[in-house]
């Protein structure tokens, strides 16, 4: 008898053991991408940039997960965008020639919507030639979600 308890002890011993660490932590940060601490989305954020016209570009994230994605942002900048030379030196970014309200705030984009904002780069005094322009988001935590596409200068 004494052999089966022993034997019924270690049982439930090994049970409990396999259980802990299968559950999430309630103090688990939630995931950026898809809103949930875990879990696998079916997609995932897509960011674009695309010219609109000479000095006007839009950049865009997709919701290609199956929730909703919220963004928290420490103040009114959302996004951010720079000019590198053929270098890769960095020549002008748009946040350090910019003012921003000091109030938090969030964005969310829903399954399968979309989050755009358009800017105009600003008449600079560069030298003609292909330069790379990089958009990129600039939540309080997670992914920035950087993109680039060439920008020419003639």
């Amino acid at each position: 008898m004494h052999k089966f308890l022993s034997l019924g002890v270690w049982l439930l011993l090994a049970l409990f053991l396999a259980a802990c660490g299968t559950t999430e932590s309630a103090n688990e940060e939630p995931d950026p991408v898809n809103g949930s601490s875990g879990g696998i989305a079916a997609g995932e954020i897509v960011a674009t940039i695309e010219q609109l016209d000479d000095d006007s570009y839009r950049y865009t994230l997709k919701n290609q997960t199956e929730e909703a994605v919220t963004f928290d942002f420490t103040s009114g900048q959302r996004y951010d965008f720079a000019l590198y030379n053929e270098n890769d030196e960095q020549v002008f970014l748009f946040s350090s020639v910019s003012t921003y309200t000091q109030a938090l705030g969030e964005e969310t984009i829903k399954q399968a919507e979309e989050l755009s904002y358009e800017f105009d780069v600003p008449q600079l005094d560069l030298a003609a030639g292909t330069y790379k322009i990089e958009a990129w988001l600039t939540p309080k935590q997670g992914p920035a979600y950087p993109v680039e596409t060439e920008y020419t200068i003639e």
